[in-house]
C-alpha cells in the first residue's frame, strides 16, 4: 500500500515538473505586444494632460498618462518554413500604433524586449496581424529557429484547451495561463447584431479557458505530446462575450493558415482591384440614411487621424448635435484614439452632407499620386472632393480628405487666432461712454457726450451736447443695436430715440419794461439718432462712431437748427 502511494506522489510530482517546464517554454514563445502611438496623438493627449493638470483635475491627467504608456495585447512566435520569424497576433491590438514592441516574460523575472517590429499583412475583418522582427521576416536577424507549431487537426467538442497570454490587472500586465473545454466548434453571427446585411463574423471556436482583456492575439492551445513545448496552436484568441459566463471566441488555425498563405505569398502586380473594391464599399456606406461617422473613422490611416484630431475635436464640440458628441466623447473615454478617429470623421460627413438626406457620392477618377498611394476623387452631391489613399500593410485607407482632413496644421492656428481675436473683438458690451465734436448743422459745433447701459441689443442712458454758454440739450435715450462681427473689426448700425431738455441762449429782443428777457430759452428736445460703430480687435474695447440726430424742439426755442452731427470716440467693457 505504501509503496503504491509513493508511486502516486512520485506521478504526480513529475507531472507537475512536465506542466510545469511547458508551461515555462511556452513563455518563450507567447509575447507582449505593446504600441505606441503617432507623434501628432501623443503631442494633442500631451497638451490635454497639462490641461487637466493645470485645472486639478489629476484622475483624468493620470488616466492619459497611462493611456500614453501604450495599449497592449499578446502575439506569439511563428516559424515559417524559410526561417523566417514574425509574431502573429490579432489586428486591432496594432490597429492604432506607430512603432511596435514584443516582451517576453521568463518565469524568473528576467525579460527580453523586441522593438520595432513591423506590419507585414494585416486583415481587418478577419482581425489578424503579421509582425516581422527589426530585420526579419527573411531579411536577417531572426531570433528564433523554431515556433510554435499549429494543430493539423479540427479540435473537437468538449476537447480540453489552454489560453496563454498577459491580461491586464489595472495598469499591470501579467502572464496568464488558463484551462477550459470546447464549447462550441463552429460559430458565427452577425456583424453588430445587425442580421439584414447578411454580414457574418466567424467562424470561431467557442470556449471556456480564460481570456480576459490583453488576451487578444494569443494562442489558443491543445495538448500535443509530439512538439516540444508540449501544446500546439488550434486558433487565436479573439473575442469574449458580455454578459456570458466564459464564452470566449478564437479564430480557428485553417483560417490562421489561408491568412499566411496570402500574407506571405507573391504579391498581387496590381493592386488596384483590392483598392476599387475598398473604395466601393467606402461609397456604399456613405449613402446609409443614417450618420455616417462611424462608418468613415474605419478607414482613416492613423497618420491622418492624428495630423486632425485637434482641430476636429474641437470642431465637434462647437457644431456637432448633442448625441454626436455624447459618442465621441464616450468612445474617447473608451479609447482616446477611437475618439479622435470619431471626430475626424465627423468633420468629413459634416463636410460632405451640404444637405439633408442621404450622401450621394460617386467616384469621378482614380489615378497614382506621388506619394505611393492613390488619389480618389469623389462627386459629392454635384461637387468633386479630392481623397489621398494609401496602402497600410495590405488595408487601403484614407490619409487626406479634401482641405478639412489634410493635416493642415495651419487650421488649429487659424482657429486659434480666431478665438483670440474674437475674444478681443468687444460687441456686447455692458456699459459704453463716448465723447467727442457735436455738429449743430448751420449754428456750430459743440461737445457731445454718450452714456449707455446695454442689455443684448438693447441700450439705455444718458447724452448731452453742450456749446458754452449759447447751448446744451440733455436726454434720456433708449436704442437698438445690431452687431455685425467680421474677423477683426466689427460695424454696429444702431438707432435710438431720446427724450429730454434744451437750453438756448435767447435772441436780441427790443427791451420793454414790462416784458423782461429770460436769461434763457428753454424748451423740450424729442430726438431720432441713427449712427454706426466701429470696433476692432487691436485694442479691446475701443470703438468709434458716427451718427446723425434730428431733434424736435417743443417751447420757446428759435435759432437752432433740427440737424446734428456727432463724432465720437469711446470705450466700453
Amino acid at each position: 500500500m505504501r509503496r503504491r502511494i509513493f508511486l502516486a506522489a512520485a506521478i504526480i510530482s513529475v507531472s507537475g515538473l512536465f506542466c510545469f517546464g511547458q508551461t515555462e517554454s511556452l513563455r518563450d514563445y507567447v509575447g507582449l505586444i505593446n504600441q505606441t502611438f503617432h507623434p501628432d496623438i501623443v503631442a494633442y493627449l500631451g497638451k490635454s494632460k497639462a490641461d487637466f493638470e493645470r485645472r486639478g483635475n489629476a484622475d483624468a491627467a493620470k488616466s492619459i498618462d497611462d493611456y500614453l504608456k501604450g495599449g497592449s495585447g499578446t502575439g506569439f512566435v511563428y516559424v515559417a518554413p524559410n526561417g523566417a520569424n514574425y509574431v502573429i497576433t490579432n489586428h486591432h491590438v496594432i490597429t492604432q500604433s506607430y512603432d511596435i514592441s514584443v516582451t517576453f516574460e521568463k518565469q524568473d523575472g528576467g525579460k527580453i524586449t523586441y522593438g520595432g517590429l513591423t506590419i507585414i499583412a494585416a486583415d481587418e475583418e478577419m482581425d489578424i496581424a503579421l509582425l516581422a522582427f527589426r530585420g526579419g521576416g527573411g531579411g536577417g536577424g531572426e531570433p528564433y529557429p523554431k515556433g510554435l507549431t499549429f494543430l493539423d487537426r479540427p479540435v473537437a467538442e468538449g476537447e480540453d484547451v489552454f489560453s496563454a497570454g498577459f491580461p491586464g490587472l489595472g495598469a499591470v500586465t501579467l502572464w496568464q495561463f488558463g484551462r477550459g473545454m470546447v464549447s462550441n466548434v463552429r460559430v458565427e453571427f452577425p456583424v453588430n447584431d445587425d442580421t439584414t446585411t447578411g454580414r457574418i463574423m466567424g467562424p470561431y471556436i467557442q470556449h471556456t479557458a480564460q481570456v480576459d482583456p490583453g488576451n487578444s492575439g494569443g494562442p489558443l492551445l491543445v495538448r500535443d505530446e509530439g512538439v516540444p513545448t508540449g501544446y500546439a496552436v488550434a486558433g487565436i484568441n479573439t473575442l469574449s462575450a458580455r454578459f456570458r459566463q466564459a464564452a470566449n471566441f478564437s479564430i480557428p488555425v485553417d483560417r490562421v493558415n489561408a491568412f499566411l498563405s496570402s500574407a506571405l505569398g507573391p504579391r498581387p502586380e496590381d493592386e488596384r482591384p483590392r483598392l476599387d473594391a475598398r473604395v466601393g464599399a467606402f461609397t456604399e456606406g456613405l449613402g446609409e440614411s443614417r450618420a455616417v461617422y462611424e462608418h468613415i473613422a474605419k478607414y482613416l490611416s492613423n497618420a491622418c487621424i492624428g495630423e486632425n484630431a485637434e482641430y476636429a475635436l474641437v470642431e465637434t464640440l462647437r457644431k456637432a448635435n448633442r448625441t454626436v458628441q455624447d459618442d465621441i466623447i464616450r468612445a474617447f473615454v473608451h479609447s482616446p484614439v477611437e475618439g479622435m478617429g470619431y471626430a475626424v470623421a465627423w468633420t468629413i460627413e459634416n463636410a460632405l452632407r451640404t444637405r439633408p438626406g442621404r450622401i450621394s457620392v460617386t467616384v469621378d477618377s482614380t489615378a497614382p499620386n506621388n506619394k505611393n498611394g492613390f488619389t480618389v476623387v469623389f462627386n459629392v452631391n454635384g461637387s468633386t472632393i479630392s481623397s489621398d489613399w494609401v496602402n497600410d500593410y495590405g488595408i487601403w485607407r484614407i490619409s487626406a480628405f479634401g482641405d478639412f482632413a489634410a493635416g493642415n496644421k495651419t487650421l488649429v492656428e487659424e482657429r486659434d487666432r480666431a478665438e483670440r481675436d474674437a475674444k478681443r473683438l468687444i460687441t456686447d458690451y455692458s456699459f459704453q461712454f463716448s465723447a467727442g465734436l457735436a455738429v449743430v448743422l448751420e449754428t456750430g459745433p459743440a461737445f457731445g457726450a454718450d452714456f449707455k447701459f446695454r442689455t443684448g441689443i438693447t441700450g439705455y442712458g444718458l447724452k448731452v451736447y453742450t456749446g458754452g454758454k449759447e447751448f446744451f440739450q440733455g436726454e434720456t435715450t433708449a436704442g437698438l443695436y445690431f452687431p455685425v462681427r467680421m474677423k477683426k473689426a466689427a460695424l454696429t448700425p444702431y438707432a435710438d430715440f431720446g427724450l429730454g431738455i434744451a437750453v438756448k441762449e435767447p435772441a436780441p429782443r427790443t427791451p420793454n419794461p414790462y416784458d423782461p428777457l429770460p436769461e434763457k430759452d428753454m424748451g423740450f428736445a424729442v430726438s431720432i439718432k441713427g449712427g454706426l460703430m466701429f470696433t476692432t480687435s487691436a485694442v479691446p474695447g475701443l470703438f468709434l462712431q458716427a451718427a446723425y440726430q434730428h431733434n424736435f424742439y417743443i417751447g420757446d426755442i428759435k435759432g437752432i437748427k433740427p440737424g446734428l452731427l456727432f463724432f465720437s470716440l469711446g470705450y466700453g467693457f
